[in-house]
């Protein structure tokens, strides 16, 4: 959706996911320098040593040791382009997605680290407006964007490693008081392996909506209320993670009153979210980003701090007063990175 700073407009747990689970011991958050100012928004956690994040100002960076050292990657005509999601396999291969009314809207593909990109997919309708994608694996992912002409959230899916994004219609119904998503962190959408995944929505002036869908092509979907509450312009739901058990989290809130947190920022499920129940204990402020890090450990994350939940959702406490746009955790060995404002990064270690 289409709001300053471009926020509303909006697992698969294998070794090529961007999200996993797995036993996590918890250490020090340790921040990291990218090496840019710019506001980072998507990421992609490959590897303990392999991560990618992109952001405002057509910015895309990778690390292949750590983050000890990034480069920027980003081809020179997306500029002016707010880079908002990243898929990668390794440090070579990676897709990226640019948000933006229109043409802006975007989808690129590199497999030789940045060095080359070819354009996949450019959004030609002026309503258009793309705010997240999510991968099954490496040939299968579905993109979704705001609400088009016909009510319906703009779908594209690829079945051949984006080589073709086709328009999915139609896709699942937005509310008339103007439901749409926000393009926060690239978590707005999630997928797993096994075909299942979720879209999240805000700013309808009720309750946020969550719709699923199981069979990895976009075609049928179901929509279930979580309990975060959705006033316009600037509220709702901004991030979805799940284990594969069917645990799942809901983060959000008000990106205009951060420092505002409590119960009414987070939703969690136990049956792929069918349903959505109240915290106990919410997090401290507005969250953008979520992960989930298995047994029923969660993290979410936004630029007030970040907070973890070891009971599935139900309560959550601080873990850190680093702030961030995104979490992600590495379905290959389980690391976790964070990417968020003035190109700052980090890693739970």
């Amino acid at each position: 959706m289409r709001t300053a700073p471009l926020a509303l407009a909006f697992l698969a747990l294998p070794a090529l996911s961007c999200s996993g689970t797995g036993p996590h011991h918890l250490q020090t958050l340790d921040p990291l320098s990218t090496g840019t100012e710019s506001s980072l928004r998507g990421l992609c956690a490959v590897d303990r040593q392999v991560a990618w994040a992109t952001g405002s100002g057509g910015t895309v960076v990778v690390t292949s040791d750590g983050g000890a050292n990034w480069r920027a990657v980003a081809p020179t005509e997306i500029a002016e382009l707010d880079v908002r999601d990243v898929h990668a396999l390794d440090d070579s291969t990676a897709w990226i997605m640019c948000a933006g009314p229109g043409e802006k809207s975007r989808i690129l593909f590199t497999e030789d680290g940045g060095d080359t990109w070819e354009e996949q997919h450019r959004e030609q309708d002026e309503a258009a407006f793309l705010d997240g994608f999510a991968f099954f694996d490496a040939e299968r992912a579905l993109c979704y964007g705001d609400p088009m002409a016909d009510g319906g959230f703009r779908i594209l899916r690829t079945e051949d490693g984006g080589a073709n994004w086709a328009p999915v219609t139609p896709g699942p119904l937005a509310l008339a008081s103007g439901e749409a998503s926000f393009a926060a962190s690239g978590t707005g959408i999630r997928a797993l392996g096994s075909g299942e995944v979720w879209i999240i929505t805000g700013a309808n002036d009720g309750v946020s909506r969550v719709f699923a869908s199981s069979g990895a092509d976009g075609t049928l979907w179901s929509v279930s209320d979580s309990t975060i509450q959705a006033p316009k312009p600037a509220a709702g739901a901004f991030s979805v993670a799940f284990q594969l058990d069917g645990q799942g989290v809901l983060v959000g809130g008000d990106y205009q009153q951060r420092e505002v947190g409590g119960v009414h920022c987070a939703s969690w499920s136990d049956d792929h979210g069918a349903s959505w129940h109240p915290c106990e204990v919410g997090p401290r402020g507005q969250r953008a980003g979520s992960a989930a890090l298995g047994g029923g450990v969660f993290i979410a994350t936004g630029q007030t701090g970040t907070d973890i939940s070891r009971d599935g959702g139900r309560t959550w406490a601080a873990l850190s007063d680093l702030g961030f746009h995104c979490v992600e955790v590495s379905g290959s060995d389980g690391s976790v990175w964070f990417a968020g404002p003035g190109g700052r990064a980090g890693r739970l270690r």
